[in-house]
């Protein structure tokens, strides 16, 4: 059984750190395995991907946003990301991310299926 670590990540950036010293303000203080974390960054990088291609979108001036394919899978992206924070975050980032209220799903497209029970 792999054993937990921990590791501050910055949702701005998408840096996952294991110290927090390293960046002024990380957003939340998780403990994953090493496999979790490679969950994780596959995430990050799926969602930087997302991000490319509402950027491509962005350029057509015609374009609206509610009828972009590309903003609504970077919002699912960005909700898978907090899912799995979720999970491995300690009690701080669990009551900030409810707080916050980014799990409710506000439209009818549902979480990624290995995630969507983390709430």
């Amino acid at each position: 059984m792999e054993s937990k670590h921990t590791y501050y990540v910055d949702i701005s950036s998408g840096d996952i750190l294991q110290d927090p010293n390293q960046n002024a303000s990380p957003s939340y203080k998780i403990h994953a395995t090493p496999t979790e974390m490679t969950e994780l960054k596959m995430l990050f990088n799926e969602n930087y991907s997302d991000d490319m291609s509402t950027m491509r979108r962005a350029q057509v001036p015609f374009r609206q946003y509610h009828n972009a394919p590309e903003d609504d899978q970077y919002d699912r992206s960005m909700k898978d990301i907090f899912a799995m924070i979720y999970k491995l975050g300690d009690e701080e980032a669990k009551r900030h991310i409810t707080e916050i209220g980014i799990l409710h799903s506000t439209d009818n497209a549902p979480l990624r299926k290995d995630i969507e029970n983390l709430k």
